[in-house]
C-alpha cells in the first residue's frame, strides 16, 4: 500500500497489482480511522481492567469478571475491525454474510475469554503464558480474515505473503503485551494503576489497529470484484453507527463495573470494620466499655511469650468491691450498671497512664502495672491505699479487698500470678513490692490447700 497525500480529512490509498491484478484505488476515511482506534483503546482499556481482577475473584464473581471481560474485549476488538474496513470505501456498497460475520465475533469472544481465563490463574508457566498468547492471538487472525471473507466478493482474494506474516507477528506480539500488562496489574491497585491501564491500552490500541491495517495491505481484492447480492448484513451501519454504539457499551459497561469495585471495596472495609468490632466486642465489658476477663488474660499470654519477657517486670493489682452483695441488694439491673459504671470511671481515674485496667468478673478489676516499680506509679499506688475514702457512691459506702503479684517474683505464668493477686492484703501494702516472694502453697479466699 502506497499512501499518498491527505486530502480533505481523507487519506488517499492506492493498492500496488500483485501478480497481474489490475490496480485498485481507495480512500480511507480519516475519521472512521479515529473512531475504529477509540473503540480498540476502550476495548484494550477492559481487557487490562477485567484481566487484573480475575487472580483474587472467586467462583462466581470470577465467571463474572472473566465473562464480561471476554464479551467486552471481543466485541470491542471485532467492531474495530469492521469500523476499520468501513473506512475503506469501496466504489460498491458493502454487504456481508451473516453468519461469517457471527462466527468472526464468536471468535474473537472465544478467543479472549479463553485468554483471559488463562492468565488469571494463581500460578502461570511460560506454557500457559505462551498458550494464552496464541490463543487470543489467532482469534484475533481468524476474526479479521474472516471479516473480511464475510464480504463473499465475486473474486477470489489475493494475499501478500510479507505483510500476512506481519500482521499475524503484530497480532501475537500485541497479544502477548496484552496479557504481560494484565499479569502486572492484577497486582497493583490505586490511581497509579488506573494510569498504568490508560497508557498500556493506548499502546495496545495502537497494535491492534497496526494489525488491522497491515492484514487490510496482505488481502486485497482485484479490481471490479463486488459482495455477493444475497448477503444479510449492509455495509451502512458499519461505519460511525456501529463504532458509536460500541463505545457508548464500553464506555456504560466500564463505569458500571468501577462503580461495583468500589462498592464492594466498600463493603469490604465495613465488613473488616464490622469483624474488628465483634472481636473488639468478644473483649470488651458491655456494662463499663473496659476491657474484660479475656481481654485481661490474652494480654498477660502476649506479655509472657514475648523473648525478653523476663526484662520487661509487671504487677497485677486486684481490687475486688468486698460489699459488692449488699450494695446490689434493692437495685433493678439499670440502676446497677449505671453505679458500676460510674465505680470504673472513678477508679480508672486513679490510674496510670500506662496502666491496663480490665473488669475481671461483676465485682472484681484487675490492673496490670508495666515496670510497677517505677517512680511513675507512685502517686497511683498512694491513691489506692485510699481507695475506701476515694471511691464510693451516694448511697453506700464502697469497701474494697486488694491484692497484688509480681512478675517474675511470684509467679511466671497467667495463672500463678493471677491466684497470687487475688489473695487478700491490706489495703497499705498496695505498692510495695520488695518483700513480695513466690508462695507454692498459694491459697485463696475459700479454696482447700488439699483440693
Amino acid at each position: 500500500m502506497q499512501v499518498s497525500t491527505e486530502q480533505r480529512g481523507k487519506l488517499v490509498c492506492s493498492y500496488t497489482p500483485i501478480k497481474g491484478l489490475k490496480k485498485m484505488m481507495s480512500e480511507y476515511d480519516l475519521p472512521l480511522v479515529v473512531a475504529s482506534f477509540l473503540v480498540a483503546v476502550l476495548a484494550a482499556y477492559a481487557a487490562l481492567f477485567f484481566g487484573a481482577r480475575l487472580t483474587n475473584a472467586k467462583d462466581s464473581e470470577r465467571r463474572k469478571w472473566l465473562s464480561a471481560g471476554a464479551l467486552l474485549m471481543g466485541t470491542g476488538v471485532w467492531t474495530m475491525h469492521f469500523v476499520g474496513m468501513r473506512a475503506m470505501p469501496m466504489d460498491v456498497a458493502m454487504s456481508f454474510d451473516v453468519l461469517m460475520t457471527a462466527i468472526s465475533w464468536l471468535a474473537a469472544v472465544v478467543a479472549s475469554g479463553v485468554a483471559l481465563h488463562i492468565i488469571g490463574r494463581d500460578r502461570l508457566g511460560a506454557a500457559l503464558f505462551i498458550g494464552a498468547t496464541l490463543s487470543m492471538a489467532g482469534g484475533i487472525v481468524v476474526m479479521h480474515y474472516l471479516g473480511m471473507y464475510a464480504m463473499r466478493m465475486s473474486a477470489p482474494p489475493t494475499f501478500n505473503i510479507g505483510f500476512l506474516i506481519v500482521s499475524i507477528v503484530i497480532a501475537v506480539v500485541a497479544s502477548g503485551a496484552a496479557l504481560a500488562l494484565c499479569r502486572k496489574l492484577q497486582h497493583m491497585d490505586g490511581s497509579g494503576s488506573l494510569a498504568i491501564q490508560f497508557v498500556a491500552a493506548l499502546v495496545m490500541a495502537a497494535a491492534i489497529c497496526g494489525m488491522h491495517y497491515t492484514g487490510m495491505m496482505a488481502m486485497t481484492f482485484p479490481e471490479g470484484a463486488v459482495p455477493a447480492a444475497d448477503n444479510g448484513l449492509r455495509g451502512g451501519w458499519m461505519g460511525i453507527p456501529l463504532a458509536v454504539f460500541c463505545i457508548a457499551l464500553l464506555a456504560v459497561a466500564l463505569v458500571v463495573t468501577v462503580r461495583d469495585v468500589k462498592h464492594q471495596r466498600e463493603l469490604a472495609v465495613f465488613k473488616a470494620e464490622e469483624d474488628q468490632r465483634v472481636a473488639e466486642l468478644a473483649f470488651t465489658d458491655a456494662v463499663t466499655g473496659l476491657p474484660n476477663r479475656s481481654a485481661l488474660e490474652q494480654r498477660l499470654l502476649d506479655i509472657l511469650a514475648r523473648d525478653n519477657a523476663a526484662g520487661n517486670p509487671f504487677a497485677l493489682i486486684y481490687l475486688d468491691i468486698a460489699n459488692f452483695r449488699e450494695l446490689s441488694t434493692g437495685m433493678g439491673d439499670e440502676s446497677l450498671n449505671a453505679v458500676v459504671r460510674e465505680i470504673s470511671a472513678a477508679l480508672q481515674d486513679q490510674m496510670s497512664e500506662q496502666v491496663f485496667l480490665a473488669r475481671y468478673s461483676a465485682s472484681a478489676f484487675f490492673a496490670l502495672v508495666p515496670d510497677h516499680e517505677d517512680s511513675q506509679h507512685a502517686f497511683m499506688y498512694k491513691r489506692l491505699r485510699q481507695i475506701d475514702e476515694r471511691i464510693g457512691t451516694p448511697a453506700m459506702p464502697v469497701t474494697w479487698r486488694a491484692g497484688q503479684s509480681a512478675y517474675p517474683i511470684t509467679g511466671n505464668s497467667t495463672r500463678k500470678l493471677m491466684r497470687a493477686a487475688m489473695v487478700p492484703r491490706d489495703l497499705n501494702e498496695i505498692g510495695q513490692f520488695t518483700d513480695m516472694v513466690s508462695d507454692p502453697e498459694l491459697v485463696l479466699p475459700g479454696h482447700n490447700r488439699h483440693s
